[in-house]
């Protein structure tokens, strides 16, 4: 069996409680996460779903349910049970009940896909790294990455002397490229490439400056300094 998880998002799933009354049961449900993608190449489809229940009283039930049916899940905590699922968007419900007749439910959305992932095709990128005035910028990082719903496929280089750099083996057309080095703005472009061989430069843009006028004034009080010392010199009698 083949599984491979990914999130595309984080957040709580929804808790209702029937009745209501003094009940302080409370659902964590630890897998799946709310909007995971879950890649599986067995039938049926199925998850595991794992938890655990916080209850004033003893539990009478666990069930877990989806669009494909329910499934009990004993009455202890923490619980774990493999569900039944549906291809495409998903609905998992955990449903846990007390000795005293309080419920309470929580949900998780999730994103069921089957098969084997492709493989995106591999690129080559390669560019110069330079700062406005046209000087090369040795060291710089240069990341690429290829986002998917279940990974992130990256490649990571450091320019060189001459400010080039060559990524080999970028995974993808689509490409999110950031370069960043100490001293300079960082840059983060997302490019879509055509091709096996790409071009892509890159300015970084130093983020501290020398002080306007500074080196004129400089050069002038170095001058000055200088015509004082040669009109102050006599020639030797």
């Amino acid at each position: 069996m083949l599984i491979i998880t990914g999130t595309s998002a984080q957040s709580e799933g929804v808790t209702s409680t029937t009745p209501a009354n003094d009940s302080t049961l409370i659902i964590n449900i630890i897998t799946p996460q709310e909007n995971e993608f879950i890649l599986l190449d067995v039938v049926p489809h199925h998850v595991r779903v794992t938890g655990e229940v916080n209850r004033p009283a003893l539990l009478r039930s666990i069930i877990i349910s989806s669009s494909e049916g329910s499934a009990s899940c004993g009455n202890q905590s923490p619980f774990g049970c493999d569900i039944v699922v549906a291809k495409g968007s998903e609905i998992i419900v955990v449903t846990a009940t007390d000795r005293d007749g309080n419920r309470v439910f929580r949900t998780r959305s999730i994103k069921v896909e089957t098969g084997m992932p492709s493989l995106p095709p591999r690129i080559t990128i390669s560019g110069k790294i330079t700062t406005p005035d046209g000087r090369p910028v040795e060291g710089a990082t240069v990341r690429t990455e290829f986002p998917r719903a279940y990974d992130t496929k990256s490649v990571t280089v450091q320019s060189e002397t001459d400010g080039t750099y060559r990524i080999n083996n970028a995974h993808g057309f689509s490409q999110k490229i950031s370069v960043e080095k100490n001293g300079y703005a960082n840059v983060t472009k997302e490019m879509t490439f055509n091709q096996n061989l790409n071009t892509a430069d890159f300015i970084l843009e130093p983020t501290t400056k020398p002080a306007p006028g500074f080196t004129t004034v400089f050069c002038l009080g170095a001058i000055t300094g200088t015509l004082l010392i040669i009109s102050r010199k006599k020639p030797d009698g």
